[in-house]
């Protein structure tokens, strides 16, 4: 859905060079903006249903951000960095970069230890 509308948007400018082809231009117009209207509706619908807190004590003790308290939870569920990052709608790097930020912030070196801390 999101190359439609991003090959739609690049379409609509090439339309409108070589003629007026305002029936063409107008329908692939509304059908770009519906394509990333449902992609931006996804997106929130995502973060409405898997935004979570952990304990408060353990966001305040450990100085969590949201980013991180959300990448904590999923660490926590056993999900892999490449899901959370499918996920979350982010790139990779960007959930390994939270992950250690997470780990250095909760004195872990890695992901079987931050559970087992965060499990005391």
């Amino acid at each position: 859905m999101g190359l439609y509308a991003i090959f739609s948007i690049i379409l609509l400018p090439i339309l409108t060079y070589f003629g007026d082809f305002q029936p063409i231009t107008q329908s692939i117009v509304s059908s770009s903006f519906f394509s990333v209207t449902v992609m931006e509706i996804n997106s929130y619908l995502y973060k409405l249903k898997n935004t979570y807190r952990l304990r408060s004590n353990i966001v305040d003790m450990y100085n969590l951000t949201n980013r991180e308290n959300e990448i904590a939870l999923q660490i926590i569920k056993g999900h892999s960095y490449k899901e959370i990052a499918e996920n979350m709608f982010i790139a990779y790097g960007t959930v390994r970069k939270h992950a250690s930020n997470i780990y250095v912030k909760s004195n872990s070196s890695n992901r079987v230890e931050f559970i087992n801390n965060i499990s005391r």
